[in-house]
């Protein structure tokens, strides 16, 4: 009976430190590098699973024994969690906020800052779980990368890539800096 509390009070705070710290989705560098260890580790066992499918308190749960089968860092976990956490709408911040922020950013800010290069390679650098960003515009037009990024369900329900909270602005800043 002792082991049993033991070891519920050991996973309460294992939880409640990853949570805690997960509060760091701002961090563009964190949530970047969690993308490309979420696309690493967790696409060698199975299909990524779409971050909306959890909400931030289910993934707190699903990170900490997802880390030991991965064997993931500490820092690694932390990060997979920052980067999860960083898609979850609802759970991390209002869209409405979001849209009426003052600060304008370029497409490569925001290309870093939602880890897509975790994910995508781009010029032969990043992730292989989804398709190249390298000549995407020209490809599939920018109709395509707008939807696309809008609603990432539009052309494939299965998709695991994650929708995040961004402005007309951003598309198109995103856009831009695909294109060149």
């Amino acid at each position: 009976m002792k082991l049993i509390k033991i070891m519920f009070t050991f996973l309460a705070l294992t939880l409640n430190t990853f949570s805690i710290q997960a509060q760091h989705v701002s961090d563009p560098e964190l949530v970047a590098e969690g993308a490309k260890a979420y696309s690493e580790n967790c696409a060698r066992c199975h299909n990524a699973r779409p971050a909306e499918e959890y909400s931030k308190k289910e993934w707190s749960v699903v990170i900490p024994h997802m880390r030991a089968k991965a064997h993931m860092t500490g820092k690694e976990a932390l990060a997979v969690e920052a980067f999860l956490a960083s898609t979850l709408t609802a759970d991390v911040r209002n869209a409405r906020d979001y849209e009426n922020r003052t600060t304008t950013r370029s497409g490569a800010e925001l290309v870093t800052q939602f880890g897509c290069q975790g994910c995508h390679q781009l010029k032969g650098e990043g992730g292989k779980l989804g398709p190249s960003l390298d000549n995407v515009v020209i490809n599939r037009g920018e109709t395509f990368i707008l939807n696309k990024l809008m609603d990432p369900k539009f052309n494939n329900a299965a998709s695991a890539m994650p929708k995040y909270p961004m402005s007309e602005e951003d598309i198109k800043a995103i856009i831009d800096f695909l294109r060149n």
